[in-house]
């Protein structure tokens, strides 16, 4: 035999003891570790108080496990206090604590000190984590866990139990555990929970409740799911839930959903399950189609209404006054869907009843029917002031249905566009016809204050333009401008929120700044970075509201990085408002963002600012 021969005989005799070993070892490796944050911090709490309370009796900590072990038969409080000697004794000693676990367990509660059904599982779960995170050898984490699976089944926190008992499981196979195991799992593990037919949309849909959340990824659910004994149309997973669509109302379905069925939990479904599904009839309804609330004075009158299931609807119609009208805005009601309280209240105190009657409405089973509500027959002559409609299905609606809100249609009717700009020369409004953009004259337009006083009125001129002062404008409290209304004499009315968000574009990139006071400065630099050593060059333009070129002195101040003022200088007009100078940097200037402002009043905030850097750069 070769020497070559020989040496690789002898190293397989050497490794072959380490085999059992080496394997035992990877397989601990591929069993996911438990962990749990608030177990842990339950953990850390209960030994801190186990180091601070409990007292030394002098014995070691293995005299005091094995009378804890010996206790544990017969009086299970006394076996507490012996294990809870040994590990203040020794922390290091997992068994201890896997033993200080098990005694907590077995003590019957104290009835009179309700505390203890809540704390000895509380601290027994926190021990054995302990004695778990303690442990040197797969058999005695897999002890410890197993424990510890039985502390959090007390505390009802099944799914880390679970994952606990799991994890002692692939650490060391025990027959006693794992049918603790798989009763907990089939009682509390992966399943289905619930199911609900979603019948309320044009395309219904069955939706399957599960107590964890399904598998993520590229995962083809449709092949754990038939109906009727068919693959589903379409199967979507959302979150708990595993919903099927492609059903029809008014029909009964067999749904069979397979064993199989992954989780995120990396738990599957145990078994089939079978459900007999009734995706009932859509229930009466009524809404109206959008939130526009003009309805032109001129030509069809008509409210769009969706009805569905219902042949007849019912229909209330309530006036808001001019004066009442304030509160409607303020409150926030306008243009939202009323609760049946708040129409009591609109009803009792804000408006008056104008109209109620029924009109029949197409019906198509299950389809939404559109039907135009004639506004000007039903009501008649309307006076001026925003008008709020009510319409229900004539059926009776079932008791889960009176809660909601009721299908609402706040509107006016009128041929009045109603603009308005605010600024610091007062308010602008602007009056046209909605149908044909011509300017409106002789309206009568009215400022309102938030308390309802009238601040103003005013007529508009050829160009549909009246004029608020500045000073009604500037109202504080009850008496800050809330309101526009507008009346023509031949009895057309609109109104305007002014405490409502102006036409916004600030999503669109061009929010714009803040109104520059009576003077406008802009300042700039000819680059953004510098060296130390080199000459800034800054250049400034000064305005006057109508936009001239202000030629009166200004005073440019310079601050370093650290928010010290450098240098300050007066700058003269040079021309149409334009100034400039060349500040020089020193060799040794800070590093950072440098700041100038531009002040007409030192002692005031500046009207304009710019920045620049200043860096060691190549």
């Amino acid at each position: 035999m070769s020497l070559l021969a020989r040496l690789l005989i002898t190293l397989v005799l050497a490794l072959s003891p380490l085999a059992p070993a080496l394997a035992q070892q990877q397989a601990s490796q591929d069993v996911h570790p438990f962990a749990h944050a608030g177990v842990k911090a339950d953990s850390e709490r209960y030994e801190a108080y186990l180091k601070s309370n409990w007292k030394l009796s002098g014995k070691n900590a293995a005299d005091l496990t094995r009378e804890g072990d010996r206790a544990l038969r017969t009086d299970a409080r006394a076996a507490s206090r012996s294990f809870a000697g040994a590990v203040v004794s020794d922390p290091k000693n997992a068994d201890a604590w896997v033993g200080l676990a098990r005694a907590l367990l077995a003590i019957p509660p104290d009835p009179e000190k309700d505390s203890e059904r809540y704390d000895l599982p509380v601290n027994a779960s926190g021990a054995a984590y302990i004695g778990y995170e303690r442990s040197q050898s797969d058999p005695q984490r897999a002890r410890a866990l197993a424990v510890l699976g039985d502390a959090l089944q007390r505390r009802s926190y099944w799914r880390p139990a679970l994952d606990a008992l799991k994890t002692s499981l692939g650490l060391a196979d025990n027959s006693s555990v794992r049918e603790t195991y798989d009763k907990l799992r089939s009682e509390h593990g992966f399943r289905m929970t619930d199911y609900k037919a979603e019948a309320e949309t044009s395309s219904p849909r069955l939706c399957l409740q599960f107590s964890e959340g399904l598998a993520r990824g590229q995962v083809d659910f449709g092949k754990f799911v038939s109906v009727d004994g068919k693959d589903p149309q379409t199967v979507t997973a959302e979150n708990e839930q595993l919903c099927i669509e492609g059903l029809a109302h008014g029909q009964r379905y067999k749904v069979q959903v397979r064993s199989g069925l992954p989780s995120a939990v990396e738990e599957e479904l145990q078994k089939n399950i079978e459900i007999a599904v009734y995706v009932p009839d859509r229930k009466p309804f009524v809404r109206f189609s959008g939130k526009s609330y003009v309805l032109p004075s001129r030509g069809q009158q008509g409210i769009p209404l969706v009805s569905i299931n219902t042949s007849k609807v019912n229909v209330d119609v309530y006036r808001i006054g001019d004066r009442n009208l304030i509160g409607a805005l303020e409150s926030g009601d306008f243009q939202r869907q009323l609760q049946p309280y708040e129409v009591e209240q609109v009803k009792s105190r804000t408006g008056e009843k104008v109209f109620t009657g029924s009109m029949e409405v197409p019906q198509k089973l299950n389809e939404e029917m559109t039907t135009a509500l004639p506004v000007t027959d039903a009501v008649g002559t309307l006076k001026p002031g925003v008008y709020v409609m009510i319409a229900k299905p004539s059926q009776k609606a079932r008791a889960d249905d009176s809660y909601g809100p009721e299908a609402t249609q706040w509107f006016i009717v009128s041929d009045l566009g109603l603009t308005a700009f605010s600024g610091d020369d007062g308010v602008h409004a602007f009056v046209r016809s909605l149908a044909d953009a011509l300017p409106s004259g002789e309206v009568n337009v009215k400022l309102i204050a938030r308390n309802n006083e009238v601040l103003s009125t005013a007529k508009t001129d050829g160009r549909g333009y009246a004029h608020f002062e500045a000073g009604l404008a500037r109202g504080e409290g009850g008496l800050q401008p809330a309101m526009l209304v507008a009346e023509s004499g031949s009895g057309e009315y609109a109104f305007l929120d002014l405490t409502s968000g102006a036409f916004d574009l600030t999503d669109r990139g061009v929010k714009g700044r803040e109104t520059p006071g009576p003077l406008d400065g802009f300042v700039y630099t000819e680059r953004g970075v510098y060296r130390p050593g080199e000459d800034v060059h800054v250049a400034a333009l000064v305005r006057d509201a109508a936009g001239k070129a202000a030629t009166l002195p200004v005073t440019l101040i310079v601050s370093r990085p650290d928010g010290v003022e450098q240098a300050r200088y007066t700058l003269k007009d040079r021309g149409l408002g334009g100034r400039d100078i060349t500040l020089p940097l020193a060799a040794s200037a800070q590093t950072g963002t440098w700041r100038v402002k531009l002040h007409t009043d030192p002692d005031k905030d500046p009207i304009t600012q710019a920045s620049f850097l200043v860096e060691e750069f190549v």
